[in-house]
């Protein structure tokens, strides 16, 4: 049987990830034998930080053009009900929901905040009935607790909202070690 260049590359390729991962288990092995025989403990990997998990719900809002004449929308929908997720999921609801707007202009404001879309869906029903959809997203726990106005800053940073007033999260501060030379 004649292999075809890249299916050749392809094996080589395979065979040197598979001696890489093989080589990487020796090392392991031989750095914790060498701290054995010193009587010494190895160096402590840092476990990973625990992933942050947020209880949350979708609401929409479905106005008809009758609807939006009459001032009051007809039919709302749960489309999360309820539902943990972390935070790549929730960047990706914020994008998805178009939730560009909190209920509030500053986390501090109000003990229950939500984040809705301020344009409506441009999607079939839009363009061919003229409906509008809107979105809300509600935080109900992060990480197990109520949220707390930092809990709510930081669903804006991830979901891309901004407030009129931010909180000022504190970053990491690191220790200075020589003198400020910036006077």
């Amino acid at each position: 049987m004649k292999h075809e260049p890249h299916a050749q590359d392809r094996l080589r390729a395979d065979e040197s990830r598979r001696q890489d991962l093989e080589q990487a288990r020796q090392d392991r092995h031989h750095d914790s034998a060498f701290y054995d025989r010193l009587g010494l403990t190895g160096p402590k990997s840092e476990p990973d930080p625990p992933e942050e998990r947020f209880l949350i719900s979708i609401y929409g809002e479905r106005w008809t053009p009758e609807d939006r004449e009459a001032g009051q929308f007809s039919e709302g929908t749960a489309e999360i009900e309820r539902e943990t997720v972390d935070g790549n999921e929730l960047q990706h609801i914020g994008q998805h929901y178009g939730l560009d707007l909190p209920s509030a202009s500053d986390p501090r404001h109000t003990p229950y905040l939500w984040f809705s879309s301020s344009t409506p869906r441009e999607d079939r029903e839009y363009f061919g009935q003229g409906v509008h959809k809107y979105y809300s997203l509600h935080i109900h726990e992060v990480n197990g607790h109520r949220p707390e106005p930092a809990d709510i800053q930081h669903v804006a940073d991830l979901i891309g909202v901004r407030f009129d007033h931010p909180l000022q999260l504190l970053a990491p501060t690191h220790e200075q070690e020589g003198p400020d030379l910036c006077l």
